[in-house]
């Protein structure tokens, strides 16, 4: 696996990597067209093709990676996820070219479908997400879910192993507090800015059966929707086993505004579940999934007071929504923190 971006971006490489390039093509220019970064990097790049008729045609695609030097296990699960889960998945996402894994190096990397230019847009925190693109964004969850459920077709796959206990232990509370009171939170109840409560919300979240593979960061800024207006999912960084309400009570946390997430959670809870049915697989009933939903949403919260490289104004759009659903459904009462 390279680890310089200008290795990546060698046509003779490329020719050898990428899996939808045969043995009678070439690739005989190589262009990267731009690039960005938060923990990994992430370049969009074109090549020529020449066929064995001697006809050229142009293939974009987007490679993301740790081509600076800097620690790669951010990206591990992910490849893995690529490499190993996607294919088997009946799931809207981009489809990787090439994922590899160095465990001894701790690096990974995938090329994988350039979404801009395949006529793809990016979500994000700064625009709510309509009620479809919700219902169908739940649609794709649903499909994730019912396929993994009981875990019988991923049991084998330990790098999928719950992520939440170890997390919560990853942060001191000291370490979360000055998080919590540099200023991400300030209008919140006081029982959700104190860092002990929301470590021992964090555990008891961790409690919860594990149902089947779940996304893990369902935030408003990992969906996009394709050509055709549809919601796909992306950023698979920390996908695991775990339950299935972690998704969905941080997802309906996160992209939609507060009033309309109070108004309409229960439907599209309701939405979610037939959706499930229909996936093959035993929804729980009502009052279960009501209870479940409602007691999930510490570890979106965690994940958004731990967030330090995303931009601020995400960061202060996420944390009201969070702590808006957390406080409307006494959430952390009911799982007994305070």
């Amino acid at each position: 696996m390279p680890t310089k971006l200008e290795e990546v971006l060698d046509a003779e490489w490329l020719s050898g990597a990428l899996d939808d390039v045969t043995n009678e093509d070439r690739i005989v220019a190589v262009e990267a067209v731009d690039s960005s970064k938060t923990l990994a990097q992430k370049v969009r790049f074109r090549v020529t093709v020449e066929g064995a008729d001697g006809q050229r045609r142009l293939r974009s695609y987007c490679i993301k990676g740790h081509l600076d030097g800097s620690p790669g296990n951010t990206l591990m699960s992910e490849a893995r996820f690529y490499r190993e889960l996607a294919p088997l998945l009946d799931l809207r996402t981009p489809r990787a070219y090439y994922a590899a894994v160095d465990d001894a190096a701790g690096q990974a990397m995938i090329i994988m479908d350039d979404v801009v230019d395949m006529g793809g847009h990016f979500l994000s925190a700064h625009s709510a997400y309509s009620l479809d693109t919700t219902r169908d964004s739940l649609s794709q969850l649903a499909r994730l879910h019912a396929s993994t459920w009981s875990g019988a077709r991923t049991a084998g796959l330990t790098w999928l192993s719950p992520r939440i206990r170890p997390m919560a232990e990853m942060y001191p509370t000291d370490v979360l507090q000055t998080l919590l009171d540099d200023g991400r939170g300030p209008d919140i109840a006081p029982e959700l800015q104190d860092a002990k409560n929301l470590v021992e919300a964090l555990q008891r979240t961790a409690d919860h059966e594990t149902t089947c593979v779940i996304h893990g960061d369902t935030h408003s800024g990992n969906v996009y929707l394709d050509r055709e207006g549809r919601s796909c999912w992306l950023d698979w960084q920390i996908v695991q086993h775990g339950h299935w309400a972690t998704d969905i009570s941080y997802h309906l946390a996160t992209v939609l505004d507060v009033e309309t997430r109070r108004s309409h959670e229960g439907d599209l809870l309701r939405h979610y579940l037939r959706e499930l049915e229909a996936g093959g697989t035993t929804a729980p009933g009502w009052d279960e999934a009501w209870e479940k939903y409602t007691l999930s949403f510490s570890y979106g919260y965690f994940l958004w007071v731990i967030t330090q490289i995303s931009s601020r104004a995400v960061v202060l759009i996420h944390i009201p929504r969070l702590a808006a659903a957390l406080t409307d459904h006494d959430t952390f009462r009911r799982l007994g923190v305070i």
